[in-house]
């Protein structure tokens, strides 16, 4: 049963290959079904009539929904006319293969059939020129729309029977006539049976004398042996723009010219004005869900493939406004602030606050200065940054967020005073938020001004939590060091004095600011109960109360702290066994948090302007904002199912 069960697997994952590789089928080929979309050229001389002529070859009236937009914003499109309606011409070259291999089936009289059959429907003002290679080029017509001699150039086309195939060549010879003929829109349509034997230039120097041209390629296959490098053909096009048409009988052939005649006429000019004022401009043109990204410069004029390089846009930093003399000292301004904050926060963190508990405490540890020694290092020098602090602190202090700061500052050993750290966050956060208003607008303000107000509170509770795990994880040896100072007849006092020199830091620390209180006549176990509030460590409380229990009824306080030491030990234990267990729950957890953000990144950076709503609009902001909501409920929601407190 097992390689019947393999089997069926392996099926079932070429099914999904399968699937896979049929929708990242190319682009292209979805297009055509749909219909085919190209922006074929941008005239942006006057920006209150940018006129984008495309060619569309799916149904009429899908241009009802015709969509423009530029940059990402939509545009109203003021009109949209065939360009037969207009006064801009096309010009046509035929670049017809006569090589030997035409002589075959009768596929030369065939592709002169078509081609005549193009021209004796050629629009009036529009011209054609017939370039005929083999061996070598020539240029049978210049550009004319005079019937007879486009008949008599078609006429005199002859094939040898040894003749090779300058493909190439031909069509760098093509893509020079339109020197020639500026006005009109260039078109290359190439007839031909086989691949390139012959030409003394490559493929890709056929490409870019065709985009260089402007022009785009439009192509008639007419092997029935599948002799023509369709593959190289396709790449000019896909570059260029256009269509590839294969026929190899009389039927067949007829019906490739028709299509490609069409094709080439299905064009449409779409004017709209642009808001647009410098650079280079991004456009998408919509039609249903078919889409076409190109760009131009603004004055300018472009064609041809040149219309399909969607280009970034050097664009000025900021708002309009933010340009002007007054807002650029603004900006100065509030970046000198933004700095000066910025030093006094780091000034902070590398500085002791001598001023406080710690100056006091100091005389009276090993080894300490006295406070005259050491220098005022306070923040707030200043008497107006005093009196800002000052008026901080009332506030705090009559908001009751000034203890907990000073608790939490504390727990995670910063050198700063409570109300300093509390004024230099609310500045912080509002010139961070001025900044984001100035430069992104109201959203962007909003967002970097909550990203500048959680990321203080949130590293600092981080500091303090990794400095709590530490203390925890060193409290076991910790009472087993204070256990055996006891039993060689060290006092605690002694014993307590003797294990700070010897564990690491936090430990270290708050042992020694335990024996300095003591030394100024606080009790032991009060200073000890501090330590434990602070550190928020309810392991090390209950050591302290096993103190006091000895200290009130007696006992062996050595083998009481050995007991609780080894209880902590078995607790780590379980803890960690906990986390094992519930590990899988937590990067679920994490996963599903963070799976919509992922997504939806993912699906910004791949498709902008299908995103772009959500930033755009009212609608799409409230959606943004109920989504973050909800995933931050759904977050805490599985994080509170998954934690078991030990």
């Amino acid at each position: 049963m097992k390689p019947i069960r393999t089997l069926r697997l392996l099926g079932a994952a070429g099914l999904v290959a399968g699937l896979m590789a049929l929708s990242a089928a190319p682009a292209a080929v979805a297009q055509e079904a749909k219909g085919l979309l190209t922006v074929r050229s941008i005239d942006a001389t006057d920006k209150a009539h940018v006129g984008v002529t495309f060619l569309w070859t799916g149904t009429p009236t899908d241009l009802e929904g015709l969509t423009i937009r530029e940059d990402g914003a939509v545009k109203k499109v003021d009109s949209l006319v065939d360009l037969r309606k207009t006064d801009k011409r096309m010009g046509t070259v035929v670049v017809v293969d006569l090589s030997g291999s035409m002589l075959d089936d009768g596929a030369l009289a065939r592709a002169k059939s078509g081609v005549e059959a193009i021209a004796a429907g050629l629009p009036e003002g529009d011209q054609m020129a017939v370039v005929g290679f083999n061996d070598e080029v020539v240029v049978e017509t210049g550009f004319t729309s005079d019937q007879g001699q486009i008949d008599a150039a078609l006429d005199g086309l002859a094939a040898p029977r040894d003749g090779k195939t300058a493909l190439y060549d031909g069509l760098r010879k093509a893509a020079t006539l339109f020197e020639s003929r500026p006005g009109l829109q260039p078109n290359v349509l190439l007839v031909t049976d086989g691949g390139d034997d012959a030409s003394t230039s490559d493929l890709g120097a056929a490409r870019a004398s065709i985009v260089g041209s402007g022009a785009a390629l439009f192509a008639v296959d007419l092997s029935h042996k599948g002799e023509t490098d369709t593959k190289a053909i396709q790449s000019i096009i896909d570059r260029t723009g256009g269509t590839l048409v294969s026929g190899s009988s009389q039927a067949e052939v007829a019906k490739a010219f028709t299509t490609v005649d069409t094709t080439m006429r299905s064009q449409y000019v779409a004017t709209y004005a642009s808001t647009a004022t410098q650079g280079a401009v991004n456009v998408s043109v919509a039609v249903g869900s078919v889409e076409q990204q190109a760009s131009f410069v603004v004055g300018s004029s472009v064609q041809g493939a040149a219309t399909g390089q969607s280009v970034t846009a050097d664009k000025a930093f900021g708002p309009e406004w933010l340009r002007s003399s007054g807002g650029a000292l603004l900006a100065l301004v509030l970046i000198g602030l933004a700095a000066g904050l910025g030093a006094f926060s780091i000034a902070a963190l590398a500085t002791k606050n001598d001023t406080g508990l710690s100056a006091m405490l100091r005389p009276y540890e090993e080894g300490g200065v006295s406070p005259d020694d050491a220098g005022d290092s306070a923040l707030a020098q200043t008497a107006l940054l005093q009196r800002a602090v000052e008026i901080t602190e009332d506030f705090a202090q009559r908001q009751g967020m000034l203890e907990k700061v000073e608790n939490l500052l504390e727990r995670a050993d910063l050198p700063l005073r409570a109300a300093e750290a509390l004024f230099f966050y609310a500045a912080g956060v509002l010139v961070v938020g001025l900044l984001g208003l100035v430069s992104f607008g109201p959203i962007g303000g909003l967002v970097l001004l909550i990203i500048a107000a959680l990321i203080p509170p949130a590293a600092l509770s981080f500091i303090a939590g990794r400095r709590g795990k530490a203390f925890v994880g060193q409290l076991p040896d910790t009472l087993g060091l204070l256990s055996g100072s006891l039993r060689a007849g060290y006092s605690l006092m002694q014993g307590v004095e003797a294990v700070s020199q010897e564990v690491e830091e936090p430990m270290g620390k708050e042992l020694r600011r335990v024996i300095t209180e003591a030394r100024l006549g606080r009790e032991i176990e009060d200073a000890m109960d501090s330590v434990a509030e602070r550190m928020a460590s309810p392991d090390f409380a209950w050591a302290v109360m096993a103190v006091r229990i000895q200290r009130e009824v007696g006992g062996n306080l050595s083998e009481l702290l050995m007991t609780v030491a080894d209880t902590m030990v078995h607790r780590d234990r379980l803890r960690r066994d906990v986390a094992a267990l519930t590990a899988e729950g937590k990067i679920s957890a994490i996963i599903l948090g963070l799976l919509p953000i992922g997504l939806g990144l993912f699906m910004w950076l791949s498709n902008p302007e299908y995103m772009a709503p959500l930033g755009n609009t009212f609608l799409g902001n409230v959606l943004l904002g109920v989504s973050f909501i909800s995933i931050c409920i759904g977050f805490v929601w599985m994080k509170k199912t998954i934690t078991i407190e030990i």
